[in-house]
């Protein structure tokens, strides 16, 4: 089968390889899904030196590794240990990073991974859920427990996964200060109903809005350092920004009266057929950047840097 692969640790991006190899094999536990659409993350050749690729154990994680870790497409081969997919079932879902990803003909899921797709969202939509919008949706409940007339700062609300939060957040009646950089980018914003948007490239967050009570940032750095001082007393901080090891610090949290929260994505099919719904009824509208073709799994890597990016890249099978 064709698959798209990080050849090499040292060489990052460049190492980015499209051409041919084994398809994966049956086992009982698992089922095997004909790939139609890819989500991609450009931060992902750096995990094999940042101990995110590494095995259960601890270990490193051999080379090659297959890129791209949410996908949509339909059932191929249903294990028989498995239960509640059939064979030409339309389905989306996340692997684990740890595991080969989907951006190839065909992959290898357990059946917790994923969730059924209406026809009513396209295999190119569904590609873009599985990290974007399921990361926006347990930071938002399962960590910051967000309520309806709160309000929240979403940090970088043009991206893959701040599109995604301020359409969530708004969706359950929650009051959303977005900051994005440049005209594009907090047009999109706008678009997407964020109350206040905060163009970073001409003035500071904490000049514009007061206090609140809860933070989402999703680009880490300065912004999430001078997130600190937003917050009132009883405030959530959420960051997914960095590594567990730079994780927001308890004790200046509790010092502050707040409490501040790091975490990774993690595969929740019943969270993500709920998001699939909010697409597929209207709540949810999905922005994809740029689709490419799997031979072209390289290029998008390379020219990530060089254009501003509105919602998710995405590649198609």
């Amino acid at each position: 089968m064709k698959a798209a692969w990080i050849a090499d640790a040292a060489g990052g991006d460049l190492s980015i390889r499209v051409g041919e190899t084994d398809a994966p094999a049956h086992a009982e536990d698992r089922l095997l899904v004909n790939i139609d659409a890819v989500g991609l993350t450009f931060g992902e050749p750096a995990w094999v030196t940042n101990g995110t690729l590494a095995l259960p154990d601890g270990s490193k994680r051999p080379l090659p590794v297959i890129i791209g870790h949410e996908f949509a497409g339909r059932v191929a081969h249903v294990g028989a240990a498995t239960s509640g997919f059939a064979v030409g079932d339309r389905v989306v879902g996340l692997i684990d990073f740890w595991r080969n990803g989907a951006a190839a003909e065909q992959a290898s899921v357990l059946s917790g991974e994923i969730t059924g797709l209406p026809d009513a969202v396209s295999a190119v939509e569904a590609a873009t859920l599985p990290i974007g919008a399921l990361t926006a949706w347990q930071a938002l409940f399962d960590f910051a427990a967000l309520k309806a007339g709160e309000t929240v700062l979403i940090h970088g609300g043009a991206g893959a996964v701040g599109t995604f939060a301020i359409q969530i957040a708004k969706g359950i009646g929650a009051r959303v200060i977005a900051t994005a950089r440049g005209g594009e980018a907090t047009g999109l914003c706008r678009e997407l109903g964020a109350d206040v948007v905060i163009d970073t490239t001409a003035e500071r967050f904490e000049d514009v809005a007061g206090p609140g009570d809860v933070v989402f940032d999703t680009g880490g750095h300065d912004l999430l350092e001078r997130s600190w001082q937003f917050v009132r007393p009883g405030a959530r901080l959420v960051t997914i920004s960095g590594e567990a090891e730079d994780a927001p610090s308890p004790e200046r949290a509790k010092q502050l009266g707040i409490e501040a929260f790091w975490f990774i994505v993690k595969p929740d099919p019943a969270q993500l057929a709920e998001i699939v719904r909010w697409v597929a009824d209207g709540r949810i509208t999905v922005q994809v950047d740029r689709a490419y073709r799997l031979d072209e799994a390289r290029q998008a890597f390379l020219e990530a840097d060089s254009r501003a990016k509105r919602g998710k890249t995405v590649l198609t099978v």
